[in-house]
């Protein structure tokens, strides 16, 4: 039962988080505070009362259409605050009341529940669900403004990049699947993986805005978009996962307009937030089926999995 009251306080939360984002969507490109005008809607100015402004509820109490003028409210408010709240409801059940289990390594405690994990603080968990929740945020933030025919803020794309690389540094457990071969000091291992994958998921798509630019003379804003948006994938999950996410995506993508051939109905930066979501969800069972784990000769039965004589442990200590 707590579990389940937990994670209805954290799907409120991503609901919470999913307001803001449409905030920032609308602002951020025009120039506009995201923290100090309160909302209100965009037709009459009139500001959001705060009963109506509760996430997806207060969008269902006013039938969609605003208090003031009777404008229609689009749908896609209530549609970003129920998927940031999903979002953070299964990963607060995948990750977090698991100690981790869903994740290479894991789980990161011996008991695991909510109990265990977030009401009496288990800190590396909880750090591992926020930085998490932080990567999708942020990409759903990129995907609203993609969605919108706008370029994703360089304020945006920078500072998700800044945060993902100070955590790098500055928590070395929150990457799973470190490169063993490329360094041999571990303080540098996690910061070198971020840049790695940021720099690996962005390539292409700053190759094609480059020819795109050469050939027709400009450039190509959905491509800039597409190459902020995969480096700050790379950046937060490491070079290893970012070639399974951008798989993941470019499978959904193709299914996407196999089924729906209309185009660019919806964003290619919302399936990679799909993309992103479900590898976090099920990251050790894409590791394991896409990667080769084996165990060191004279490992006994039942040891910690090693990844090309890396050890992978169980329990890392706060500063790993």
């Amino acid at each position: 039962m707590l579990d389940f009251v937990t994670a209805l306080w954290l799907g409120f939360i991503g609901a919470c988080v999913g307001s803001f984002l449409n905030v920032v969507a609308y602002r951020m490109p025009r120039g506009m505070s995201v923290v100090w005008k309160p909302s209100h809607c965009p037709n009459c100015g009139h500001a959001i009362r705060p009963r109506d402004n509760v996430p997806v509820l207060g969008w269902l109490w006013l039938r969609g259409r605003c208090r003031d003028c009777g404008q229609p409210i689009s749908p896609r408010y209530a549609i970003v605050e129920a998927a940031m709240g999903a979002a953070f409801l299964l990963l607060a059940y995948r990750e977090l009341f698991t100690a981790g289990t869903n994740l290479p390594g894991g789980p990161f405690a011996d008991v695991a529940s909510a109990l265990d994990t977030v009401w009496n603080p288990n800190w590396i968990v909880i750090r591992i669900y926020a930085y998490h929740a932080i990567v999708l945020s942020a990409l759903m933030a990129m995907a609203l403004i993609d969605q919108d025919r706008e370029r994703v803020p360089l304020k945006l794309s920078v500072t998700s990049l800044i945060l993902a690389f100070f955590c790098a540094w500055q928590w070395r457990h929150l990457y799973f699947e470190r490169a063993p071969g490329f360094f041999r000091i571990p303080e540098i291992k996690a910061p070198v993986d971020a840049v790695l994958g940021a720099a690996w998921a962005a390539a292409p798509w700053i190759i094609a805005a480059g020819y795109w630019r050469l050939r027709n003379q400009q450039s190509s804003e959905r491509l800039i978009n597409l190459a902020w948006a995969a480096a700050v994938v790379g950046a937060f999950v490491g070079l290893r996962a970012s070639v399974r996410i951008t798989a993941l995506w470019l499978i959904a993508y193709i299914v996407y307009r196999l089924i729906i051939r209309k185009n660019n109905s919806v964003s290619p930066l919302v399936l990679l937030w799909l993309a992103t979501l479900t590898h976090l969800v099920f990251w050790k069972t894409f590791a394991s089926l896409l990667t080769c784990y084996t165990h060191n000769r004279g490992t006994p039965r039942g040891a910690p999995l090693r990844w090309r004589g890396w050890q992978t442990h169980t329990h890392y200590p706060a500063g790993a």
